[in-house]
């Protein structure tokens, strides 16, 4: 098999914020841990542990906010249940005055080309402005019994506005807490970047703290891709034929075995060099899924895409 191009190990790329808070509490701990033997001269202890609690304080009150907001959309959803059950019983208490079908009688209540009741807020709020200055005017109409009065309509009308109100600013807020929370991860980013810049200056590519802080090792070679186009054929009882593309960088590779009904997770069954396996001695009458991964120096590949076979009875 040829030798491919050796490549080194790059950082990660922190882009995804749960990944950036968690890189960000292990190069705080690192930090404290190894200060002593690491001079951080421009990123130190202080600094990286600033940027990561105001990351992690950002993040929590981007959370929080959200809570408020979907607690506000939820007050807003019931009271809106509420008001268009006030609007269905009033519009039928007014049917035998306006009508059993939709004309523009109806558009002295807001029920404006049909007589359906809205279903947003905004169109609510003009039909229950409508509603109440109709009932004030005909307050022979109302119906007490069932609290369809216009003094009704005005208190529904202010608890929808403020409801809606509310839903319009909290969102305000949370895309307010979303650009500190993102301005905070951009920093914290920036103080990573200069940590392994400097770190760059002060430890060997393959020394082992650069792991103390979950970054790669910058002279280790980089993990191969992952294998690719796996074909499984049964060949015989309790037999296999297997075969895969090569993946960049693959010194060698592993197959991976998971019996149904037997294994709960994967089970290495051999280890080659080509890109070719035959597994035998596999159980009769069994659903079998069979990966295979790619390993050199620097480690060893997710699993690829796994074949599911059944071998003979």
């Amino acid at each position: 098999m040829q030798k491919q191009k050796e490549k080194h190990m790059k950082q990660k790329q922190l882009y995804v914020i749960p990944e950036l808070l968690s890189s960000a509490s292990v190069v705080k701990a690192a930090a404290v841990d190894k200060a002593a033997g690491i001079p951080l001269l421009h990123n130190t202890t202080v600094h990286i542990g600033t940027d990561a609690d105001a990351l992690t304080t950002a993040c929590n009150n981007h959370d929080e906010g959200k809570v408020v907001l979907a607690t506000n959309r939820s007050l807003l959803a019931t009271i809106i249940v509420t008001v268009r059950l006030f609007l269905t019983l009033g519009r039928d208490i007014l049917k035998p005055v306006l009508g059993y079908e939709y004309s523009q009688a109806f558009d002295v209540v807001g029920l404006i080309k049909t007589i359906a009741i809205p279903r947003t807020a905004e169109e609510l709020l003009f039909v229950l402005q409508k509603f109440q200055a109709y009932f004030t005017a005909h307050p022979e109409l109302e119906d007490e019994s069932r609290n369809i009065t216009a003094a009704q309509a005005e208190a529904l009308h202010g608890q929808l506005l403020t409801a809606l109100n509310n839903v319009n600013s909290q969102v305000g807020a949370v895309q307010t807490l979303a650009q500190l929370r993102d301005a905070a991860a951009e920093q914290m980013r920036k103080r990573i970047r200069g940590v392994i810049d400097e770190m760059m200056g002060a430890l060997d590519p393959l020394d082992g703290r650069w792991l103390a802080f979950g970054f790669n090792m910058p002279g280790a070679q980089e993990t191969p891709d992952v294998p690719e186009n796996l074909r499984v054929t049964v060949i015989g009882p309790g037999t296999a034929a297997s075969k895969w593309d090569a993946s960049a960088r693959a010194d060698h590779y592993r197959i991976w075995m998971k019996i149904h009904g037997t294994n709960d997770d994967y089970v290495a069954v051999g280890s080659r060099a080509e890109l070719d396996f035959t597994l035998e001695n596999l159980p009769a009458g069994s659903t079998i899924d069979i990966a295979v991964s790619a390993v050199n120096d620097g480690g060893e590949s997710q699993l690829s895409n796994a074949v599911t076979i059944t071998t003979h009875a």
